[in-house]
Order: structure tokens, then sequence, then C-alpha cells
């Protein structure tokens, strides 16, 4: 169908495969716009327009909803107004400051190249001073997964012997939040280190008798609150100043610090970010590219000589707020 043919409807048929093609579910998001379709049906009859009769109608408030709500369905007619004046459509866009939902109400603290380095130092001079005999093998690496694969700490706890392989230099997630199993690549260094960590375990009892990469003395997972207290710590050693509670830098930094390293990468190297953003959510463990176009955000923000590529090549795929 050519382009002067297609109804609002058609667009919004449009849109809603488009989104659905880069990673999104979009079921909340396609329920939304069949109730802008039938509301621009009787506003604009179905022409290939978003007129601002049509916008200043879907912004108003109405009794039963909250502000969150109401910014969500706003969310979705901006996206929509992004999509249509891209596809050279004539659309009214919504201000930023009538949907002024966050869905990322933390920021995430992006470290520096510098600070991780001062970070894995300060993990291994405290376990070198000793936690306990085993764990003092255990956490350097466990830091330098998180470090260097982006993985969550619970299912870096939690991988098994069989699930990690030191020829191929690759590790298998299975006890993942989503419960999807990710395969990771792992750099030769880490691979390195690996090795040595399980020579040097081979002298515990407990090692023999666990299905665990990283057991503690009763033969099971180290808790996430061992890893997190340790990470406190090192950020001290580190001179890497906290917020306090809720506010951070937090133990998950770690995997957003290693998302944004690996878009700065890409971005420098001038890959196809429209490509290449599904791999990075599919790596991440994400269900969709909320995450990741989350990210992008991040990378444009940390990186500000990137910015403008960013912005001009791929400003429509970065979120402003909720779009699934």
């Amino acid at each position: 169908m050519k382009k002067n043919e297609k109804t609002f409807t058609h667009i919004v048929d449009d849109y809603i495969k488009e989104k659905r093609a880069i990673g999104y579910n979009f079921e909340k998001g396609a329920q939304t716009l069949r109730r802008i379709i039938h509301l621009q049906n009787a506003v604009d009859h179905d022409l290939p327009i978003l007129s601002e009769e049509l916008a200043n109608r879907w912004i108003e408030k109405t009794a039963w909803e909250n502000e969150t709500n109401r910014s969500h369905r706003i969310s979705v007619l901006r996206g929509l107004g992004a999509y249509m004046i891209r596809m050279g459509y004539d659309a009214k866009i919504i201000p930023r400051r009538l949907a002024p939902y966050r869905d990322y109400p933390y920021t995430p603290y992006i470290f520096s190249e510098q600070q991780l380095g001062l970070i894995l130092g300060a993990i291994d001079r405290l376990c070198k001073n000793g936690i306990s005999r085993h764990s003092d093998l255990i956490f350097p690496v466990v830091f330098r997964i998180l470090i260097g694969c982006g993985t969550r700490i619970t299912e870096t706890l939690h991988i098994e012997k069989k699930d990690i392989d030191l020829e191929s230099g690759t590790l298998i997630l299975r006890h993942t939040k989503d419960a999807k199993e990710r395969i990771i690549p792992m750099a030769a260094s880490l691979v390195k280190r690996c090795r040595l960590y399980k020579t040097k375990c081979q002298v515990f009892r407990n090692f023999d008798f666990t299905p665990w990469f990283f057991p503690n003395k009763r033969r099971m997972p180290y808790s996430s609150r061992t890893a997190y207290d340790l990470f406190r710590k090192a950020l001290f050693i580190a001179g890497i100043s906290h917020g306090g509670k809720g506010k951070g830098p937090r133990l998950h930094d770690l995997r957003h610090t290693y998302a944004v390293r690996v878009l700065n990468k890409w971005v420098q190297a001038g890959n196809n970010l429209t490509t290449a953003l599904p791999y990075l959510a599919i790596y991440m463990g994400h269900e969709g590219l909320k995450a990741s176009q989350h990210y992008l955000r991040l990378t444009a923000t940390m990186f500000p000589e990137l910015l403008q590529t960013v912005e001009k090549k791929y400003g429509w795929i970065i979120p402003e707020v909720y779009h699934e």
C-alpha cells in the first residue's frame, strides 16, 4: 500500500509491527493505540494525521486515573507521533512536560575504567586479608565475572560446574531472572583466572561434593548479601563515595556499566545500533528493548562526545518514558 493511500489505522498497525520487530512485546501499548484509533476516527475520520485536537483530547485527565497511568498513555501517543513525523506524516507531538513519569526513577552509577580497576584491587586486598579460606578464592573471580560479563549477582553465584566450559571460554547461566538460559563468552584473561581458581579449589573437600562453581562451606551458593557487603567495603577502599540507602552506587551498577561500555564501543566503531540493540537485549537477558534503549541514553550522557551521533542516528529508539 502506498503512503498516500494509508489511513490512520494503517499507520498505527505499521507502528505496532515496527515496535515488535525491534524486540518489544508491546501488548499494553497496542491496547492503548486501539483506544487512540477509536478517538481519532471520531475526531479526524481515520485521515493519516495526528491532529492537535486529538492530542488535546487524549491528554485530558480522567476522573478515575492517577498521574502515572495518564503519563503512560500520553507516552504511547508521543511515541506514535514521533514515528509519524519520521515517516513523513502530519503529527502533533505532545510536549514532554505533559508526560513527566520516569520509568527509571533510579539513575544507575556508571563506573569509569579507572574505578573498575580500583574496585577489583580493593576486592583482591580484602580477600587476601581474609574472609574465609574458600571465599578468598571465590570473590575475586566473582567480581571479575560481574565486571567482564555484565551478569547479575544471583545468576553468577548460582553458576554450576557443568555449565562453565574452560576450553571454549563460555559459561551457561541457567538460574536466571526470567528462567531463560544464556551462553556468555569470557575474555581469555577471565578464563585463565577461572582455571587457576578451579585448580586451587581442588584442595577443599567440599568443592568435590557440590555442583556449584562458587560454593560456601555448606556446599551451597553464597548469598548476594555477602557479595554486597564486600562491594561496599571495596567502594570505601577505592575512594568511591556512597550516597546512602537507595542512592548507590549499587552492586547491580556493575551490570549497567558493562552495558554502557559495550554501547560506547559500538557507537565509536560505527556499528548499526538498530540491529545491534536486540543482540544486547538477548545477551543481558532482557524481555524487550526498553532496558537496552535506556543504556543508550546513559551512553550519550556518560560520553558527551558521542551525544550528537547517538541523538542524530538513534534518537528515535531512545525511550523518554514507558513504551511497553
